[in-house]
């Protein structure tokens, strides 16, 4: 009992720090596509400062599978500090992904933040058929 009431208050509070701009929100979505019209097929890793009020700075993003696969393009240096409300996009070529984890990356990308904080990545179902990365 006393276990279901702490997790009550952690939501409520969780809720209430959202509403008031203190809790830091960050979402981390992943999709595939080409880079560009011939160029390689890419996973794009969206991170989005979801806080009206607060900074987020991404320090690490990889893909965690068997031996985890750190992100490291040199086109989007980490770590990078990402304003409210605002959104930076990464990628990694699909090729450097084994083949046997490549349908589950969606589900698998991990950005961690400078106060040590971990957000797990979600497939983005919304991507436009054409357009320009975010962040550059």
């Amino acid at each position: 009992m006393t276990q279901l009431l702490s997790e009550m208050v952690q939501t409520v509070l969780g809720w209430l720090f959202k509403i008031i701009g203190l809790r830091q929100s960050v979402r981390v979505l992943c999709h595939r596509a080409f880079l560009l019209t011939n160029g390689p097929e890419c996973y794009f890793i969206n991170v989005t400062n979801l806080s009206p009020q607060r900074d987020a700075e991404v320090t690490h993003v990889w893909v965690a599978c068997g031996n985890d696969i750190h992100v490291l393009n040199p086109s989007r240096p980490l770590p990078r500090r990402l304003r409210p409300e605002e959104s930076w996009e990464t990628w990694i070529e699909v090729n450097k992904v084994p083949p046997d984890v490549r349908e589950a990356v969606f589900d698998l990308v991990r950005v961690r933040l400078s106060n040590g904080r971990v957000i797990k990545s979600k497939k983005n179902e919304n991507v436009p058929s054409a357009g320009f990365v975010p962040g550059s």
